[in-house]
């Protein structure tokens, strides 16, 4: 079994994309956040605005893979209104006591990584071992740097893990 979880919930399949690039580099579990309703088009996008922007409760699909049994859990999502999707926030808050170490993926068009990351640590309860925020104006070798720098990140923190493991 792999140390590493990613799991990510995508509107578009952009941070979808990235998630799974993201496990495949990290010989990771990979696992999509889903909801049972449905936010495709023009009144899904409000739906999803709204939801993220009045921080209102999302019911959500559950999981297949148990969270504790990882060393580290990739968190992705979509930035909405410089905020954490909704669907994100109502896993985080379902799964906040069970989480090991956290690293924190988001995708975006514009800025707002900073308040993102700033709610996921809140909404975790702790500091990710990493961060990577991709935006739409990177171009593909400014993204390529910028997810070498993080895979290389959790790398460590494996690293250190696994040496810890082995000073017991």
């Amino acid at each position: 079994m792999s140390k590493v979880l990613v799991v990510c919930y995508s509107r578009g399949g952009t941070t979808h994309a990235a998630a799974t690039e993201l496990a495949v580099r990290l010989h990771a579990d990979f696992e999509a956040i889903t909801e049972p309703v449905d936010r495709s088009g023009a009144a899904g996008c409000v739906r999803a605005m709204l939801d993220t922007l009045f921080a209102r409760d999302v019911a959500l699909n559950p999981l297949q893979r148990d969270v504790a049994a990882y060393e580290i859990v990739v968190i992705g999502t979509p930035v909405w209104a410089g905020r954490v999707s909704a669907p994100v926030r109502a896993w985080l808050a379902a799964n906040r006591r069970r989480l090991p170490h956290v690293a924190f993926l988001c995708t975006q068009h514009m800025r707002g990584d900073a308040g993102a990351f700033r709610e996921m640590a809140q909404l975790a309860g702790k500091q990710p071992v990493a961060r990577c925020a991709l935006t739409a104006a990177h171009g593909a070798k400014d993204q390529r740097r910028v997810m070498d720098t993080f895979v290389e990140r959790i790398g460590r923190k494996l690293a250190r893990i696994d040496n810890l493991e082995w000073a017991v």
